[in-house]
C-alpha cells in the first residue's frame, strides 16, 4: 500500500468525534502536534446520541466538543446547522449561549449571519438593526458579502455598531481590492467611516483604501479614522513592518514622526528593531543608552538546530534590553534564548540566572559545557 494512502487511512480513523461503547462516552481529537487524544464525556451512555456539528445529547444534558453546555435542555435540544443549535429556551453558537435570542423564530443564513424575529446577528453578536424589513448586507463589486449593512434608517458595521443618519441611497463599502486590505471603510456622499467612526475631513468622492487600515483621498492619508500629515501614501517607502520614510522624516505605523531619527542612516535591523547612526528603537520606542554600533537582537536557538532573531530581546556590549527596558544585572555576553527538550518552553537566561522559562537539567548541562558553571 502506498505510504500516502496509508497515512490518509490513519488520519481518517483518528478524526474528532464521539465514541460510545455502552459503558462510557468519550470525545476524540487528532492533530499533528499531539496525535490522538481522548477524554471522558460526563454523559449517560444509555441515552446519549451523536448530533451534527460536533454536538451531542443525552436525556438530561447537551454537549459540544465533548463539553457540557451549561443550562441546555437535553430533551428539546436540536441542531439547526452551521454550528448553531437550540432548545426550547435558548440558541447556541458553537456551544455558546446567544443571549436574548428567540429559538422559535431563529434562522441561519450562513455561518456568520443569522436572525430571529427581533434582530440580525453576525457571529452571534446582535447588530441592533432598526428596520429588519429593509436590512441588507452590502456586497463588494465582485458580489461578495462585506462587513457592512444598511436599512432605510441606519448604516451598520457588522460588529454591532450602528451608524445613524446615513444617506441611504449612496451608503456603500469602500472597495478593498487586495487581500491585504481590511474592508473596514465605507462612505455615503457626505461622509467616510472606519468601522463605526467617522473619518473627519475625508472626501467621499476620492477616498479609497490603499493598505490595511490605511485610507487616502485627494488631501491626505488616514490611519484608521485619524487624519495624518502624509499627503500621498504612495510616495512612502516602507521600512520593515512598522516604519515609513518619505526622504524627509521617518514615520511610525500610525504616521507619527519618529523624533531624533536621522533619515540618511535610519535602517531596519530585523523584526521590531531599528537604528540610525546614533540611536536604537524597538518599534517606535527609543532605547536609552543603546550603542547602535554594537547592538543586535538576541539570537533564538532551538535544540533542533534552527535559529532566528528575537522580537523583544536585544543587547549591546554593555546592556540587555527587553523591548525598550533595561534588564538590570543581565550579562550581555552570555545572554540568550533557547529551547531545551526538558524545558517545556523557550528559556531566556545568561550564565548567572534564568529570566523566563524553566531552570532545567539540560540547561544546567549546557551552561556547564559552555561556561563551566557549577
Amino acid at each position: 500500500m502506498p505510504v500516502f494512502l496509508l497515512m490518509s487511512l490513519m488520519l481518517a480513523s483518528c478524526t474528532a468525534g464521539y465514541k460510545n461503547d455502552g459503558k462510557e462516552v468519550t470525545w476524540h481529537t487528532w492533530d499533528e502536534g499531539h496525535g490522538h487524544r481522548s477524554r471522558k464525556v460526563d454523559a449517560d451512555p444509555e441515552t446519549f446520541e451523536v448530533l451534527k456539528d460536533d454536538y451531542g445529547r443525552d436525556k438530561t444534558h447537551a454537549f459540544y466538543w465533548g463539553s457540557m453546555i451549561d443550562g441546555a435542555d437535553g430533551q428539546s435540544f436540536r441542531v439547526i446547522g452551521k454550528g448553531y443549535a437550540a432548545d426550547a429556551f435558548n440558541v447556541y453558537n458553537s456551544g455558546k449561549l446567544m443571549q436574548g435570542v428567540d429559538p422559535a423564530s431563529f434562522k441561519v443564513h450562513s455561518y456568520e449571519l443569522t436572525e430571529d424575529k427581533n434582530d440580525f446577528y453576525k457571529n452571534g453578536t446582535a447588530l441592533n438593526v432598526r428596520d429588519k424589513s429593509s436590512f441588507e448586507v452590502l456586497k463588494d463589486k465582485l458580489g461578495r458579502n462585506t462587513s457592512w449593512g444598511k436599512d432605510k434608517y441606519n448604516g451598520y458595521y457588522l460588529n454591532g455598531t450602528v451608524i445613524p443618519d446615513i444617506d441611504y441611497a449612496t451608503f456603500h463599502p469602500i472597495d478593498a481590492r487586495q487581500p491585504k486590505q481590511s474592508g473596514c471603510y465605507a462612505a455615503d456622499k457626505y461622509r467616510v467611516f472606519f468601522m463605526g467612526e467617522e473619518v473627519l475631513g475625508a472626501d467621499p468622492a476620492t477616498f479609497k483604501e490603499v493598505d490595511f487600515y490605511v485610507g487616502q483621498d485627494r488631501y491626505r492619508a488616514y490611519k484608521k479614522e485619524m487624519q495624518s500629515q502624509i499627503r500621498d501614501y504612495t510616495k512612502l517607502t516602507r521600512l520593515g513592518r512598522l516604519m515609513y520614510s518619505d526622504g524627509i522624516n521617518i514615520y511610525d505605523t500610525n504616521f507619527h514622526i519618529l523624533p531624533d531619527a536621522d533619515v540618511s542612516t535610519f535602517e531596519h535591523i530585523t523584526e521590531n528593531w531599528y537604528k540610525d547612526n546614533q540611536h536604537v528603537w524597538w518599534s517606535n520606542k527609543l532605547l536609552q543608552g543603546a550603542n547602535p554600533k554594537t547592538f543586535r537582537p538576541v539570537t533564538v536557538s532551538s535544540y533542533t538546530g534552527s535559529t532566528h532573531m528575537d522580537f523583544n530581546y536585544g543587547k549591546d556590549e554593555k546592556t540587555v534590553f527587553f523591548q525598550d527596558s533595561i534588564i538590570k544585572c543581565a550579562d550581555p555576553e552570555s545572554f540568550e534564548t533557547r529551547d531545551f527538550p526538558d524545558g517545556g518552553s523557550w528559556t531566556v537566561f545568561d550564565r548567572n540566572r534564568v529570566y523566563q522559562g524553566i531552570d532545567s537539567p539540560k540547561l544546567r548541562e549546557y551552561l556547564e559545557e559552555k561556561y563551566g558553571n557549577h
